[in-house]
């Protein structure tokens, strides 16, 4: 296991404990503990699960809603086109995610 899982999994044990631990110091009673604790393990699987997205993945995301799939051939130069895009706003390591990302057609210019 790697240091950075080993420091995430400790922040959210600590995470999950700690409505338990400020339960029995404040002495609430366990209709205020137990909706919060498990509120913190919903977070705690919610990211486990899920993670943080990237922008590559919030690109993915644009192009299944606007009816781009993954067998669309037209996928690909939309998201070059998203990658050029990010590029001009000033963000080069993103654009260049992006375009690493879904493979995209590289510019014949």
């Amino acid at each position: 296991m790697s240091q950075e899982n080993r420091t995430l999994y400790t922040g959210l044990a600590m995470a999950a404990l700690l409505p338990l631990l400020l339960g029995l110091l404040l002495e609430w009673s366990a209709w205020v503990t137990v909706p919060l604790f498990f509120a913190v393990l919903a977070g705690i699987y919610q990211k486990l699960m899920h993670g943080t997205k990237t922008p590559s993945d919030h690109v993915g995301i644009l192009l299944d809603k606007i009816g781009l799939h993954r067998d669309n051939p037209v996928r690909d130069l939309t998201a070059s086109r998203f990658a050029k895009l990010i590029d001009a706003a000033g963000n080069p390591s993103v654009a260049e995610e992006v375009r690493q990302r879904f493979d995209s057609p590289k510019p014949f210019a």
